[in-house]
């Protein structure tokens, strides 16, 4: 992953029937939903990984207050013009309040000092706390790596994917 940009805290507020399986799935099916809504297409799992959002979640408390602390990449040059042009914000919670069926809330900051970072690591190598990545999620051939198109290329990709909806 490049740098993080933001942090994210979600939390789907639902600790009778959370368990890790249950919240990697809230997880995957946010992070897909995202991918979704900023590159405008909804066979996503086509694209390659390189264009998807790189985010990597880490569980906490995952039994008594299970949640997840995340890093985010959502700097202009992983997305382009989409972080000016959409609502992503509002649209992010909207995915998760729908993702957790009503009861989930969400909290993003960007520029996170250390101490937020700290925060948000803290249970992170304890031996019974995996972390999970955006990209566990994909396709295994979308993986590879590969040289970043130009923008006026992505952009146009992206044209044609919502064009095609």
């Amino acid at each position: 992953m490049t740098t993080a940009t933001h942090a994210i805290d979600l939390a789907p507020n639902r600790h009778d029937d959370i368990n890790d399986r249950a919240l990697t799935e809230m997880f995957r099916r946010t992070t897909f939903r995202w991918d979704s809504y900023m590159l405008g297409c909804r066979h996503v799992h086509l694209r390659n990984s390189h264009d998807r959002l790189k985010v990597i979640a880490l569980p906490e408390k995952l039994s008594t207050n299970p949640h997840l602390h995340c890093f985010a990449d959502l700097s202009e040059a992983q997305w382009g013009d989409q972080l000016r042009q959409l609502p992503w914000e509002w649209k992010l919670e909207q995915i998760w309040q729908e993702v957790t069926e009503g009861s989930g809330t969400i909290h993003i900051t960007a520029d996170f000092d250390r101490g937020a970072a700290v925060y948000r690591t803290k249970e992170a190598l304890r031996h019974d706390h995996d972390y999970l990545h955006s990209w566990d999620f994909h396709r295994d051939d979308k993986l590879k790596e590969r040289r970043c198109a130009p923008r006026h290329q992505r952009r146009a990709a992206v044209r044609r994917c919502r064009t095609h909806q």
